[in-house]
């Protein structure tokens, strides 16, 4: 069964094309919402959408007044450690995991994350992850079906880790690749687990787990609680 791209997707996909062919440069101004809506024949509602996810992905940047550009390339810092569980428990915390659901879906922005066709079935898994009893990370991960496929999916459940169930598969990523932001949580879901007021802000992470071969085992998003968590990075330089 085959799926139609969605026509905000189509917008995206050229602008990120047009980014890493150079076409457009950080700071340049793209096209305004009349341009876009007249040149692929949508709505409003459909270019306000690739702009919303652009931004949220740190392609672009809206400027009050002024117009939408290009956003400057972040900093990319590494971390230490794979196992975000082992870095709680290395700082002496009590951790727990609460599975919020599992299921599967179709999404073409995450199947380009993880390098499978668009129309493929990816594994969604949403957990939380307690640290002394509060809520301090929000985790969406994903995963292609063919890896780990639903009924496979549900041990996260029975072994409280989505990476002892990666374990058990074979799967175990060596390096990841992880982008730090600042992003506001407007899912009233999210907000309301993580006992943080709809808008306000958070540590947003995206990243993207390999295996030994460089093949991508997962991609995931996560939410921290600013308030409880922070980033300690070590930095040595070449003499």
């Amino acid at each position: 069964m085959g799926y139609s791209v969605p026509k905000y997707y189509k917008i995206e996909q050229d602008i990120i094309e047009a980014i890493k062919t150079g076409k457009l440069q950080p700071g340049d101004k793209v096209d305004s919402e009349s341009v876009l809506k007249k040149k692929y024949n949508v709505s409003t509602t459909t270019v306000r959408k690739a702009f919303s996810d652009l931004i949220n992905d740190g392609y672009l940047i809206g400027i009050q007044g002024a117009g939408t550009f290009v956003a400057q390339k972040q900093m990319i810092r590494g971390l230490t450690s794979i196992s975000f569980s082992d870095e709680l428990l290395q700082q002496g915390y009590e951790i727990d995991t609460e599975v919020i659901s599992i299921e599967e879906v179709i999404n073409f922005k995450i199947s380009e994350k993880l390098g499978i066709e668009k129309d493929k079935p990816i594994i969604c898994i949403k957990r939380v992850r307690y640290a002394n009893g509060e809520p301090l990370a929000f985790h969406t991960s994903y995963i292609d079906s063919e890896r780990l496929n639903l009924e496979e999916a549900q041990e996260v459940i029975k072994l409280r880790s989505f990476y002892k169930t990666l374990e058990k598969k074979h799967m175990v990523p060596k390096w990841v690749h992880e982008n730090y932001s600042v992003r506001e949580v407007n899912d009233s879901v999210i907000s309301n687990i993580m006992k943080i007021i709809k808008g306000g802000a958070t540590f947003f992470a995206k990243r993207t787990a390999f295996d030994d071969l460089n093949q991508i085992v997962e991609y995931s998003e996560t939410y921290f609680n600013k308030n409880l968590y922070s980033v300690d990075v070590n930095i040595k330089f070449k003499s």
